[in-house]
């Protein structure tokens, strides 16, 4: 073999495939490649530039990851969305002075829509247009092989006793409590039920395999392809997204927080409850997560507690979008879903408002990606893990219960291109999700048969007459919610200061008029495919939805962003898709070596680049003053009473004194450090505490006449301090005692 060059080198290390090779490649593949270079010298003339072998490989690469229908105008394309982007434009509160008139939005859609119906009727009969990947293993067109049947593999004594250990189980959750007993069952009804399904799996093949690797342990050779790394830093921009000024963003907590601190605080007290009974009744897996932080960080009872865990259960949720936005279209939709939905705005707040909405996207986004893959690869597996996360979703929060529902009709959408034969392969694997949905999801069904008023309390109280009546027919009301809901992402996101800036659009200025090309795109795919696959996702985000649309009894509550939050998982791969397609448009079009790189990379970064810097201002400054403006500041009080029990007194001897529509006594009390104490006085008890012969600190708002006077008539030689606030309404007096 003659001396590898420099050239040959570089050209070898720029094939995707040989990224992950050794320095040197084979002789076999050196003289392939040296033919290669040789006939390629011979024909091109000067010599190739770096920027054109460049150009080539990544054109290389892009035609491996085709979308469908690529030979459209990319001309159409841009102005379609050029109309849909100043649509926005003209609905963005932070552009528009005064009221905002949705005509001038409605009719620039309007025109996106006719010039994207133009474009795909004009070249879907075209042979250009018909242009397919076939090539790409992930894509959604492709991995739909209905020839192949689904496993078929069943233990029954193994099934047997999964079932004689859930129905031991069962028995056991009886009494609204968790055991270690009931736990085993539990756990190993799971386990066994994974046997009795699974081909290759069995608890001595495991311990064998474990203990040889055990035996040959060497030390891990972890390598990262280029793309790996990608995905990597693009998580990391996500993480910082979601924990930056996470101690900050938002500030002060609020009476639902206090509720469920002290659901935290039973649990480490020793109290397992399977539903907490407490503020009208919630799932358990919040407070369990939020102790195992508290244990893990040391964070003790804190916002900061249930910041982390909500946080983290928003992360968990981006790989998965990932996954799925890879199978939908390409890697890169999935990595740009990852990307939108990682700094996006709406689900940014969700998780740091630290109540359990994270976990409705959490648990619905493997649950739909475990799916997708288990119809199209007939992978029993999947369907498995499908039905896991679904039924340990459903004891996380209550908007999760739709989920169920999803995806029965997704499944019914598959069943119609599938042969008839497979059906019934097809539908055992369904039953098999059923199965393991009720497995994981048994300790709340128990707790439902036990007490259903108390699980279905918040559901009913919404859907219909328990707590309010009717102002209007149900059906009209809903058609209501229902439409609102739809427009949320481009128009209103409601009016909840809690987990939301008022009245703006849920989506960025950038993203949604992406989600809106993505979605006529997908659905003009869907015309022409007739993929299930097309239609399920669509059909996704308004379903997602219906847990804020059904809100009959109190339409004011719709929309809102947490009852709606796993649409952000549809909603994200849709825009990524539209995005894509936009850029492999321009990429098609423009086909000079250098411009052709140079005017996608721009385009590329400038859209990213807005999507970032418009949602960390919805965040970090717009999200964080309305906040900070609507929420009542204990942590500050909390603070004063620490500063009086660190230097003159202690935290028996302050109070404060309650006020209608004022603090919520607990919080001072968790903001001071002392979670358990309630600091609440009744103004006519005032006079009980005595003149004690340690200093006292009485708490009282700004305008609480009554209680100055009080306090000046029993303790004449005591001092008030007003502390100011730098939101009108929330400064209060401290008044000490000496």
């Amino acid at each position: 073999m003659d001396e590898i060059t420099v050239l040959d080198y570089f050209r070898f290390k720029l094939n995707p495939k040989n990224w992950n090779r050794e320095i040197l490649p084979e002789d076999t593949e050196l003289d392939e490649l040296q033919t290669e270079t040789t006939s390629f010298a011979e024909q091109n003339t000067p010599k190739s530039s770096f920027v054109e072998v460049l150009f080539q490989r990544i054109q290389m690469l892009r035609t491996e990851e085709q979308l469908t229908f690529s030979a459209s105008s990319a001309i159409m394309l841009v102005l379609a969305f050029t109309s849909a982007l100043l649509a926005q434009l003209s609905m963005e509160p932070h552009v528009v002075i005064g009221t905002r008139n949705p005509l001038p939005a409605i009719l620039l859609y309007g025109l996106s829509v006719i010039l994207l119906g133009l474009n795909f009727f004009h070249h879907r009969h075209q042979p250009s247009s018909n242009i397919q990947n076939e090539s790409n293993e992930n894509s959604l067109i492709e991995v739909d092989k209905n020839s192949e049947p689904v496993q078929r593999f069943f233990r029954l004594e193994w099934f047997a006793a999964s079932a004689i250990s859930a129905s031991i189980a069962f028995l056991l959750f009886g009494g609204n409590r968790f055991t270690i007993f009931n736990l085993f069952f539990w756990i190993v009804s799971i386990v066994l039920g994974i046997i009795s399904f699974l081909p290759g799996v069995s608890l001595s093949r495991f311990f064998r395999r474990l203990w040889l690797r055990l035996k040959d342990f060497q030390a891990l050779k972890i390598r990262f392809s280029p793309w790996q790394i990608l995905v990597f830093c693009v998580f990391c921009i996500c993480v910082y997204f979601r924990f930056s000024q996470i101690n900050e963003i938002p500030g002060d907590m609020f009476s639902d927080h206090a509720e469920k601190l002290y659901d935290v605080m039973d649990v480490l007290d020793g109290k397992t409850s399977i539903f907490f009974v407490r503020n009208t009744g919630r799932e358990a897996f919040q407070f369990y997560w939020t102790a195992l932080i508290i244990k893990l960080f040391g964070t003790g009872i804190s916002f900061l507690s249930l910041k982390i865990g909500t946080v983290l259960a928003g992360l968990f949720a981006l790989p998965y979008i990932y996954l799925l936005g890879k199978l939908f279209g390409n890697r890169w939709v999935g990595l740009f879903a990852m990307l939108f939905c990682g700094v996006a705005y709406w689900p940014n707040v969700i998780s740091r408002v630290a109540l359990r909405f994270a976990f409705y996207p959490m648990f619905t986004a493997p649950a739909l990606y475990h799916l997708f893959k288990g119809l199209m690869q007939k992978s029993r597996k999947d369907f498995i893990l499908c039905g896991i996360f679904l039924g340990i979703g459903l004891q996380g929060y209550s908007a999760m219960r739709i989920v169920p529902i999803v995806i029965a009709i997704i499944f019914m959408m598959s069943l119609f291109p599938t042969s008839n034969g497979n059906r019934k392969d097809m539908a055992i694997s369904f039953g098999i999700m059923v199965f393991f949905t009720i497995l994981s999801g048994l300790p709340l069904l128990r707790v439902f048969l036990d007490m259903p008023e108390s699980v279905f309390y918040r559901v009913m109280t919404r859907i219909g007459e328990t707590e309010t009546s009717l102002t209007k027919p149900a059906i009209l009301i809903f058609l209501i919610n229902f439409w609102k809901a739809a427009v949320m992402p481009f128009w209103n996101n409601g009016g909840i200061w809690v987990h939301s800036v008022l009245f703006r659009p849920a989506l960025d200025v950038f993203s949604a008029p992406l989600f809106f090309l993505g979605s006529i795109l997908v659905f003009f795919r869907y015309l022409k495919n007739k993929r299930w696959q097309d239609l399920s996702m669509l059909l996704c985000v308004p379903f997602l939805m219906l847990p804020s649309s059904l809100s009959i009894a109190f339409p004011d509550e719709n929309p809102c962003l947490n009852r709606t939050g796993a649409a952000v998982i549809p909603i994200f791969i849709i825009s990524s898709f539209g995005f894509c397609y936009l850029v492999e448009s321009i990429i098609e079009k423009i086909r000079r070596p250098g411009i052709s790189i140079l005017l996608p990379i721009l385009f590329v970064v400038g859209i990213t680049t807005g999507i970032c810097i418009s949602n960390y201002h919805l965040v970090f400054q717009d999200y964080r003053v309305n906040y900070d403006r609507n929420a009542l500041n204990t942590r500050q009080i909390g603070s004063v009473i620490k500063g009086f029990a660190d230097s003159v007194g202690d935290y028996e001897s302050a109070f404060v004194i309650p006020y209608p529509y004022w603090v919520d006594t607990r919080l001072v009390g968790i903001n001071a450090g002392v979670p358990r104490k309630d600091y609440a006085l009744a103004r006519d008890m005032i006079s009980s505490v005595g003149n004690a012969a340690h200093p006292l600190l009485f708490i009282y708002k700004e305008d609480d006449l009554d209680t100055a006077k009080s306090l000046n008539q029993l303790y004449p030689d005591g001092k008030a301090i007003l502390q100011e606030s730098i939101y009108p309404g929330k400064s209060f007096y401290s008044f000490l005692v000496p």
